[in-house]
């Protein structure tokens, strides 16, 4: 398993979510250098987006599998539906979980007085032994914590860290995940200094969402700007941050115990080999009533026996009536998908 001694950056690039006026994504995760930090295996930094000119956030219903799905906003809002007939407003401070499973489908749309949409989507990979596990949806508003310098929400995990003048930064989520996971706001005053402990058994990376960072871990040290996220150095055990003179500083970091496996991470879908992702698409158009029967498109016999389903289960449902039609799935490529992992995509 690959390992990083120094600092690494990944530049975002842009995707664009829905049709002509939907909004641009700025995806840092997976990245060919990389496709894990801790479990965490996909990243889409948006905003700030006028609303009025992109229609904001407007994706209808879709699955997801092997993964839980984790928003966090920065300013407007977003209602969240989902197949366990959770419905949810989300807004900034909250951490919206949703845990897949077996299957799952939601849909997210920006309220209608939302005008400036801002904020993260991510993705951590479930491990093989919950990967099959209970589905789940909680919505968490954590408190700020605060110093005279620096401000944080602690939206997974737990934080300790110091200011420039000695003053503590000390919380701890109660959220549970299915592997040790952190997410943590910080904001820093310009020009001033925090020092975060790291566990040097987890791996780690900080995306910057405003301002410029400096870091540092012992002698190495780096820096990123806006919608970049750097991987920190393994094994490091502090990351001294500081803001830039003149400007604020926002910043995500974000880390997790090594998941020490091998995903295939297709369209919404993880799985762990190629015959796995192609049953999870042909099922769930089966079920939306696309392509095959339901009687040709079998539940993949993992989801099936490990997640307590019967063969005539709807694996992705079921959902609330009268809302927008769902997204059908995209044609599987004509090779084999590849697993990544903490090097990236590999050829095997």
């Amino acid at each position: 398993m690959r390992t990083f001694e120094d600092f690494v950056l990944l530049t975002p690039r842009e995707v664009p979510l829905g049709g002509p006026r939907g909004m641009t994504v700025h995806r840092t995760l997976p990245a060919r250098r990389t496709s894990l930090i801790g479990a965490w295996c996909f990243v889409d930094h948006f905003g700030p987006d006028d609303v009025s000119a992109t229609d904001g956030m407007r994706v209808a219903r879709h699955p997801h599998t092997g993964l839980a799905t984790v928003s966090w906003l920065f300013e407007g809002a977003i209602t969240h539906r989902d197949s366990l007939g959770s419905h949810a407003l989300v807004r900034p401070g909250d951490v919206d979980l949703m845990v897949a499973g077996a299957g799952i489908t939601h849909s997210e749309f920006s309220t209608l007085d939302t005008t400036v949409l801002h904020g993260v989507q991510l993705w951590y990979a479930l491990p093989e032994s919950t990967r099959f596990g209970p589905r789940d949806f909680t919505v968490h508003t954590p408190e700020e914590i605060s110093t005279a310098d620096a401000r944080a929400r602690v939206g997974l995990g737990s934080l300790r860290a110091r200011d420039g003048s000695g003053a503590d930064l000390e919380d701890r989520s109660p959220v549970p995940t299915d592997t040790a996971l952190t997410m943590i706001q910080i904001d820093l005053r310009a020009g001033a200094m925090l020092e975060v402990d790291l566990d040097p058994g987890h791996e780690h990376g900080l995306l910057v969402d405003r301002g410029s960072a400096h870091l540092s871990c012992g002698e190495r040290t780096a820096q990123a700007g806006a919608r970049e996220l750097m991987v920190l150095p393994d094994a490091a055990d502090h990351l001294t941050l500081r803001a830039a003179p003149g400007e604020d500083l926002r910043v995500l970091l974000l880390g997790g115990e090594p998941l020490g496996e091998e995903i295939i991470m297709w369209w919404n879908f993880v799985g762990r080999t190629h015959e796995e992702i192609a049953a999870f698409r042909a099922r769930y158009q089966a079920e939306i009533g696309v392509e095959l029967a339901l009687e040709d498109a079998p539940i993949a016999e993992g989801a099936r026996e490990r997640g307590g389903l019967a063969a005539d289960a709807e694996q992705f449902g079921p959902f609330a009536p009268h809302t927008p039609a769902a997204l059908p799935a995209p044609t599987l490529p004509n090779g084999r998908l590849r697993t990544r992992g903490r090097q990236g995509p590999t050829d095997d």
